[in-house]
Protein backbone atom coordinates (compact mmCIF):
# COMPACT_ATOMS: atom_id res chain seq x y z
CA UNK A 1 0.00 0.00 0.00
CA UNK A 2 1.08 3.40 -0.56
CA UNK A 3 0.13 6.26 1.01
CA UNK A 4 0.64 9.71 -0.23
CA UNK A 5 0.54 13.05 1.44
CA UNK A 6 1.63 15.91 -0.80
CA UNK A 7 4.38 18.21 -1.39
CA UNK A 8 2.92 20.85 1.51
CA UNK A 9 1.90 18.19 4.28
CA UNK A 10 6.28 17.60 5.48
CA UNK A 11 8.52 20.08 4.73
CA UNK A 12 11.03 18.69 6.66
CA UNK A 13 11.86 15.15 7.65
CA UNK A 14 14.46 13.92 10.52
CA UNK A 15 17.52 11.94 9.15
CA UNK A 16 16.18 9.53 12.08
CA UNK A 17 13.02 8.92 10.42
CA UNK A 18 14.14 8.44 6.70
CA UNK A 19 13.47 4.51 6.12
CA UNK A 20 13.39 2.50 2.63
CA UNK A 21 10.08 3.08 1.22
CA UNK A 22 9.79 6.82 1.45
CA UNK A 23 8.69 8.61 -1.73
CA UNK A 24 10.39 11.86 -2.41
CA UNK A 25 9.91 14.60 -4.76
CA UNK A 26 12.85 17.50 -5.53
CA UNK A 27 12.68 20.80 -7.72
CA UNK A 28 14.84 18.92 -10.86
CA UNK A 29 14.25 23.10 -12.86
CA UNK A 30 12.04 25.93 -12.86
CA UNK A 31 9.36 23.59 -14.38
CA UNK A 32 10.15 20.00 -13.48
CA UNK A 33 9.86 17.84 -10.72
CA UNK A 34 11.53 14.57 -10.13
CA UNK A 35 10.67 11.62 -8.02
CA UNK A 36 12.23 9.21 -6.14
CA UNK A 37 11.82 6.19 -3.23
CA UNK A 38 13.93 5.34 -0.71
CA UNK A 39 15.45 1.86 -1.25
CA UNK A 40 17.86 0.84 1.65
CA UNK A 41 20.30 2.41 4.20
CA UNK A 42 23.99 1.21 3.95
CA UNK A 43 26.33 3.24 5.80
CA UNK A 44 23.78 5.93 3.61
CA UNK A 45 20.39 6.21 2.03
CA UNK A 46 20.31 4.59 -1.24
CA UNK A 47 17.64 5.75 -3.51
CA UNK A 48 15.87 5.08 -6.71
CA UNK A 49 15.09 7.98 -9.11
CA UNK A 50 12.02 7.40 -11.17
CA UNK A 51 11.81 7.83 -15.09
CA UNK A 52 8.72 9.81 -14.40
CA UNK A 53 8.36 13.67 -13.97
CA UNK A 54 5.72 16.46 -13.97
CA UNK A 55 5.66 20.32 -13.79
CA UNK A 56 3.90 19.47 -10.30
CA UNK A 57 4.93 17.84 -7.68
CA UNK A 58 2.30 15.44 -7.51
CA UNK A 59 2.66 11.64 -8.01
CA UNK A 60 -0.08 8.87 -8.15
CA UNK A 61 0.08 5.90 -6.47
CA UNK A 62 -0.56 4.15 -10.34
CA UNK A 63 2.62 6.59 -11.53
CA UNK A 64 4.50 4.86 -9.08
CA UNK A 65 3.71 1.54 -9.26
CA UNK A 66 3.92 1.97 -13.53
CA UNK A 67 7.18 3.76 -12.78
CA UNK A 68 10.89 2.53 -13.86
CA UNK A 69 14.36 3.28 -11.78
CA UNK A 70 16.40 5.76 -14.13
CA UNK A 71 19.00 5.50 -11.61
CA UNK A 72 20.08 4.58 -7.79
CA UNK A 73 22.36 6.44 -5.86
CA UNK A 74 23.02 7.16 -2.02
CA UNK A 75 21.80 10.78 -1.09
CA UNK A 76 22.89 13.30 1.49
CA UNK A 77 19.74 12.92 3.10
CA UNK A 78 20.52 15.14 6.59
CA UNK A 79 21.47 17.92 3.96
CA UNK A 80 18.55 17.11 1.26
CA UNK A 81 15.55 16.44 3.65
CA UNK A 82 16.62 17.52 7.73
CA UNK A 83 18.36 20.66 7.57
CA UNK A 84 17.38 21.61 3.81
CA UNK A 85 20.37 23.39 3.04
CA UNK A 86 21.06 21.71 -0.51
CA UNK A 87 18.10 22.21 -3.07
CA UNK A 88 14.16 21.29 -2.58
CA UNK A 89 13.92 18.18 -1.71
CA UNK A 90 10.62 16.78 0.64
CA UNK A 91 9.05 13.15 1.79
CA UNK A 92 5.67 13.15 0.40
CA UNK A 93 5.05 9.63 0.99
CA UNK A 94 5.76 5.80 1.53
CA UNK A 95 5.22 2.57 0.53
CA UNK A 96 4.18 -0.29 3.65
CA UNK A 97 6.46 -3.16 3.67
CA UNK A 98 8.69 -1.44 0.47
CA UNK A 99 11.55 -4.52 -0.76
CA UNK A 100 13.09 -3.42 -3.31
CA UNK A 101 12.78 -5.49 -6.82
CA UNK A 102 15.53 -6.00 -9.75
CA UNK A 103 18.23 -4.46 -7.17
CA UNK A 104 20.42 -7.21 -7.31
CA UNK A 105 23.09 -5.89 -9.60
CA UNK A 106 23.18 -2.29 -7.88
CA UNK A 107 26.43 -2.26 -6.52
CA UNK A 108 28.64 0.35 -5.04
CA UNK A 109 32.11 0.67 -4.11
CA UNK A 110 34.01 2.03 -0.74
CA UNK A 111 37.37 1.42 0.87
CA UNK A 112 41.22 1.82 -0.16
CA UNK A 113 43.64 -0.66 -1.17
CA UNK A 114 43.20 -3.73 -0.05
CA UNK A 115 40.34 -3.44 1.97
CA UNK A 116 37.95 -2.39 -1.17
CA UNK A 117 34.44 -3.33 -1.20
CA UNK A 118 31.23 -3.61 -2.46
CA UNK A 119 28.07 -3.18 -1.17
CA UNK A 120 24.33 -3.51 -1.96
CA UNK A 121 21.04 -2.58 -1.24
CA UNK A 122 20.35 -5.61 0.39
CA UNK A 123 23.16 -5.19 2.82
CA UNK A 124 25.57 -7.35 1.45
CA UNK A 125 29.31 -6.51 1.59
CA UNK A 126 32.04 -8.63 -0.16
CA UNK A 127 36.02 -7.47 -0.97
CA UNK A 128 36.82 -6.71 -4.24
CA UNK A 129 39.95 -5.84 -6.13
CA UNK A 130 40.86 -2.04 -7.05
CA UNK A 131 39.97 -2.74 -10.33
CA UNK A 132 36.40 -3.73 -9.87
CA UNK A 133 36.23 -0.85 -7.09
CA UNK A 134 37.13 1.13 -9.95
CA UNK A 135 34.69 0.37 -12.16
CA UNK A 136 31.36 0.79 -9.58
CA UNK A 137 30.39 3.97 -8.51
CA UNK A 138 31.19 4.89 -4.91
CA UNK A 139 28.74 4.57 -1.82
CA UNK A 140 29.13 8.08 -1.45
CA UNK A 141 26.41 10.47 -0.76
CA UNK A 142 25.55 12.79 -3.42
CA UNK A 143 23.96 15.89 -2.39
CA UNK A 144 21.49 17.99 -4.95
CA UNK A 145 23.72 18.76 -7.58
CA UNK A 146 25.05 15.49 -8.54
CA UNK A 147 21.77 14.05 -8.56
CA UNK A 148 20.46 16.42 -11.04
CA UNK A 149 23.70 15.87 -12.93
CA UNK A 150 22.91 12.59 -13.00
CA UNK A 151 19.31 12.01 -14.01
CA UNK A 152 20.03 15.31 -16.62
CA UNK A 153 21.94 12.56 -18.05
CA UNK A 154 19.81 9.73 -17.87
CA UNK A 155 16.90 11.59 -19.27
CA UNK A 156 19.50 12.44 -21.80
CA UNK A 157 20.53 8.89 -22.53
CA UNK A 158 16.76 7.79 -22.25
CA UNK A 159 15.81 10.38 -25.03
CA UNK A 160 18.53 9.59 -27.35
Amino acid sequence: MIKIWGWEKKPRTMLRYIKPGDIFCFKFDDSTYCFGRIMAKVMFHIAEIFDYTSNQPVISENDILCAGRLTAIPLDTYSLFDRRTDGEWRIIGHQEDYIPEHAEDIWFSWGIGSGCRKSNVFDQTVFISEEEWESLPTLSPSGDYNVKLEVAEKLKEQSS
